[in-house]
């Protein structure tokens, strides 16, 4: 089967949307919809469940994979499969065997749930209480992480408070603010929705915590003293410099020379993708190239527009896979939803991919190569029609120009929407002219 779990990753906001409003379906044979928020204690589902509700409660058992939406999700039944999840606050008690994907506010793993692989968190607080187990790695995204479960293999985190009093099987991977560094601001007095307790920033490793692999953490300032075990592999601190003139340790010098070295990493990408497009595509490159030259205010206004289309359509299209991929699963044509939505959304993943290297680069590189045709033409005419020098001689005024604050933001803005607007310019349909009429 197609990445299944990947596909649940990608998918995951979109089911949401598409789940609410669907009817109870007491018995399918490929998925079942449930939106009255309960599953019964010795109720049995014997596929993939979406359910929804303002409380949800699974306190029965999913013999497949779980997409549950809610204010408040819970589960203390068993999941055969995997829980997506997304909700205010979200509390697991019971088993499940797969992997769980959550966002929410604050997420609790009670002293009796045991997931069977992966367990993905975003949000505020995740917090995992003694005696809860992740039977692989816990990747975590928040502000403060609070592990007193116990992780299998590894944990990696990035996150602004962590807590680790649990059992961690391998290795420790964070990244974390400095103790005394300020919170984040708070939209709800008194912190976030269901969140009950918010600790200070910083990295604390209480003497219960065991870490069987290495301790490995990124802050802007060591925390040895917080660190009260010592794991098996060591501990390895990395230094997180701070943004712009408030860098400890960095010399004039030294600032300059990263901000140079950085400016050369983008000029050489420019140029190896430019160097592949005038080998490949050389004749194509030119007559874009062209269309920029000739027509930069219209291509403007059609490069804004087919941005904005192209990931608005992205989402649409996605969202109609989506809901075909649910109709069939209704009807009971498991295999071919599921090969729909796999083949769907691979497919689109593609195109994305292909639309933002479009976005990112190729649209810069046409107006760079036009540029310095223009420049070249006036200052050293011979080399205008060279196949190289005028792409680095854009490129590099590009670059520089770039790197100037704000200006360069507008500028690689407007660069932006006048090489996307110059390709869809050169490759829309032409309209044929109109026939002449004779008298």
């Amino acid at each position: 089967m197609l990445s299944k779990r990947k596909f649940l990753v990608l998918v995951l906001s979109l089911v949401f949307v598409f789940t609410i409003g669907f009817g109870v379906a007491n018995s399918a044979q490929a998925v079942e919809f449930d939106d009255d928020g309960v599953v019964a204690a010795d109720e049995v589902i014997d596929d993939d469940l979406f359910i929804t509700g303002e409380g949800v409660k699974i306190n029965g058992t999913v013999n497949g994979d779980l997409f549950a939406t809610g204010n408040t999700v819970t589960v203390n039944g068993t999941v055969k499969g995997s829980l997506v999840t997304g909700a205010q606050t979200i509390i697991v008690n019971g088993h499940v065997e797969g992997s769980v994907y959550a966002g929410s506010s604050t997420l609790t793993l009670g002293n009796e749930a045991a997931i069977g692989r992966n367990f993905y968190y975003g949000g505020f607080n995740l917090t995992t209480e003694a005696g809860s187990t992740v039977g692989r790695d816990l990747l975590v995204g928040a502000y403060q992480a609070l592990l007193s479960g116990d992780v299998e293999r590894d944990v990696k985190a990035g996150v602004g408070a962590l807590e680790l009093k649990g059992k961690v099987g391998g290795d420790v991977k964070a990244e974390v603010d400095a103790p005394g560094e300020d919170s984040p601001d708070m939209p709800f007095y008194g912190g976030p929705p269901g969140v009950d307790t918010i600790v200070p920033v910083g990295l604390r490793v209480s003497e219960e915590a065991e870490i069987g692999g290495k301790l490995t953490y990124k802050s802007p300032a060591e925390q040895a003293d917080a660190i009260q075990v010592t794991p098996e592999g060591g501990v390895e601190f990395t230094l997180t410099e701070l943004p712009g003139d408030e860098a400890p340790g960095l010399s004039p010098a030294a600032m300059v020379g990263r901000w140079a070295i950085a400016r050369l990493r983008e000029f050489i990408t420019l140029l190896v993708l430019g160097a592949l497009a005038i080998w490949q595509v050389p004749a194509l490159f030119t007559k874009i190239t062209e269309t920029v030259k000739t027509e930069t205010l219209p291509a403007t206004g059609w490069g804004f527009i087919v941005i904005v289309v192209g990931y608005v359509g992205a989402f649409f299209i996605g969202g109609l896979i989506l809901a075909a991929g649910i109709f069939f699963g209704v009807i009971t044509l498991g295999g071919l939803a599921k090969a729909l939505l796999g083949i769907g959304f691979s497919g689109l993943a593609l195109v994305m991919a292909a639309f933002g290297l479009l976005v990112t680069y190729v649209s810069k590189l046409v107006v760079a190569m036009t540029g310095g045709k223009f420049i070249l033409q006036k200052l050293a005419p011979q080399y205008a029609d060279h196949k190289a020098w005028p792409l680095v001689l854009g490129v590099f005024i590009y670059i520089l120009l770039r790197a100037i604050p704000i200006l360069g933001w507008i500028l690689g803005f407007l660069v932006t929407l006048v090489g996307m607007g110059a390709m869809w310019l050169y490759y829309r349909p032409k309209k044929s002219p109109a026939p002449e009429v004779v008298a």
